[in-house]
């Protein structure tokens, strides 16, 4: 009996005092509790240890998105997605000849995969599903093993070409619907497109370059182009930023020679509100510009500007466009953008509640105001684009950091293009789901 305690003593032992208690086999842990040996407590709580993980171990997280990481961090997966539906209505049901296309739709639905290979290499891949195709958004590589000589990776692949606040932030952060008139220069000329980026930043700037051919789908007689921002951030905490910004983008068409440029009322409406045309016999396309964003507490300010030049050939005069626009956010439960501020990436990241929406724990999730004035000029020689200006006031509501609920307002104030457009109202809504 004695050497039977004993050993039932020593096999305790054993698993009380090792960190990697796991390893008992349970049926050992279920005799021993059978035996009085040991308590339901110290039962429950060595089932609870883990072992400490080797390299190769894998951790799982659903925090964000579906995540797989080794131990040792030299692969990481990420996969997620999200889906933007939406509904938009004008309130004129012809304009300028036009039925603009009211209702629902499924604005986005994309999947993606990124993640670290052998530490140093990172990778994404993210197809867009909306409206029955497929649609290729990101697809790169990027080195990142030269940070020790000042430089955060350099990228390889169809990727977003570093132009603007607007351009860079993605559309599951940005504070409105619909990005401002002024992004039809930004969609025409520095679109997503095949190509090589550089990028890095230090504690108060950021910088980030890169040469491009097309887009992925727009054929293999490619016109080329480059794009470059510089930011600087001599402030920039939990509740305030100070944000300045230089830009410049240059672009020579494939040989069909042409450039457009255009903004539509609202994604579906088919309505053009200005309208360049198709320019023929452009030799290139030049964009300059700056930017500024001020943060204080809840409240944020935020302005773009963009020139846009078009040289043409066979004696056809040279062209000059402008667009900015002005925007303010109000987070009426507290939240600052400054906390969503992310200076290595030169953009900000949408608002995080500070408590989640829940009818059980009483969480508002959070609630912000927005506001926004934008102006643009297709005017110009022998163009007749269109000047047109809008006001638009936004509210969104941020149930948690996965759902928000987002409902806009846009008054044309006018039009010079398209008389019927003034005072046009426009209504939108949108349930966004990221994950």
């Amino acid at each position: 009996m004695r050497l039977k305690k004993t050993g039932v003593t020593a096999m305790l032992g054993l698993v009380l005092a090792g960190q990697s208690a796991v390893a008992a086999d349970r049926e050992l842990l279920d005799i021993l509790l059978a035996n009085g040996a040991i308590t339901r407590d110290q039962y429950d709580r060595l089932l609870k240890k883990q072992e400490p993980l080797t390299k190769n171990d894998v951790e799982v997280s659903l925090k964000k998105g579906l995540q797989f990481k080794t131990a040792d961090g030299d692969f990481k997966m990420r996969i997620g997605g999200r889906l933007h539906a939406q509904a938009a209505y004008h309130d004129e049901g012809r304009v300028n000849g036009v039925d603009p296309n009211d209702g629902l739709e499924i604005r986005r639905g994309r999947l993606y995969a990124k993640g670290v290979l052998y530490h140093d290499w990172k990778y994404t891949a993210e197809y867009d599903f909306a409206g029955n195709k497929t649609h290729i958004k990101d697809l790169w590589v990027a080195y990142t093993g030269l940070k020790s000589y000042g430089l955060d990776f350099i990228g390889f692949g169809h990727q977003k070409q570093p132009y603007s606040l607007e351009v860079e932030m993605s559309s599951n952060d940005i504070p409105f619907i619909e990005r401002a008139l002024d992004y039809g220069f930004a969609e025409a000329v520095v679109d997503r497109a095949l190509g090589v980026r550089m990028q890095t930043h230090g504690h108060y700037w950021f910088a980030a370059a890169g040469l491009y051919g097309e887009s992925i789908g727009k054929g293999n007689d490619e016109g080329w182009g480059t794009a470059g921002r510089f930011i600087l951030a001599p402030l920039h905490d939990q509740e305030k930023v100070v944000h300045l910004g230089v830009r410049g983008a240059y672009r020579e068409p494939n040989d069909n020679r042409q450039q457009r440029f255009n903004y539509e009322s609202t994604h579906q409406s088919d309505l053009k509100l200005v309208d360049s045309g198709t320019m023929d016999n452009v030799d290139n396309t030049a964009l300059v510009g700056a930017e500024a964003a001020f943060v204080y507490g809840p409240v944020a300010l935020e302005g773009e500007y963009t020139h846009a030049m078009v040289e043409r050939k066979k004696g056809l005069s040279d062209l000059d466009f402008d667009g900015f626009h002005v925007q303010a956010t109000w987070s009426l439960t507290g939240e600052s953008r400054a906390a969503a501020y992310k200076l290595k990436d030169g953009e900000f990241k949408r608002l995080k509640p500070h408590r989640y929406f829940s009818l059980s724990q009483g969480g508002l999730g959070a609630w912000e105001l927005a506001a926004r004035y934008a102006w643009i000029d297709l005017n110009d020689q022998d163009i007749k684009g269109g000047r047109a200006q809008d006001f638009t006031m936004a509210l969104n509501w941020y149930l948690n950091p996965n759902i928000r609920l987002m409902f806009d307002w846009t008054h044309q104030l006018n039009n010079s293009r398209i008389k019927q457009a003034e005072d046009l109202d426009i209504f939108q809504v949108r349930t966004q789901l990221t994950f």
